[in-house]
């Protein structure tokens, strides 16, 4: 009877979940929100770096997951654009 319960409570949960609406981006703007992202890491990155050169109290750790976290960010978007030339190029490969 205990299990009954919980699974009465579990879809009672379930049901008052409702689905958040997702806006339709187009690819356009994905690409610009992803190059956004990437330079705001970036300069976020060369602020750290300048503080801790300045010789401002800036934790070590801050220091690197920032760096790290931006050099990454622009390794997925380089990625993103080498896919999208390579696209392209086999787009005009093809013959009509």
């Amino acid at each position: 009877m205990k299990t009954n319960q919980i699974g009465n409570l579990i879809n009672l949960k379930l049901s008052n979940i409702s689905p958040q609406k997702k806006e339709k981006l187009s690819f356009k703007d994905l690409l610009l929100n992803k190059l956004k992202e990437v330079d705001k890491s970036q300069k976020k990155a060369t602020q750290i770096l300048e503080a801790l050169a300045k010789g401002k109290d800036v934790d070590l750790t801050d220091v690197v997951l920032t760096i790290s976290k931006a050099e990454i960010e622009l390794r997925l978007l380089l990625k993103i654009r080498n896919k999208i030339i390579d696209a392209y190029q086999e787009i005009m490969r093809m013959q009509i």
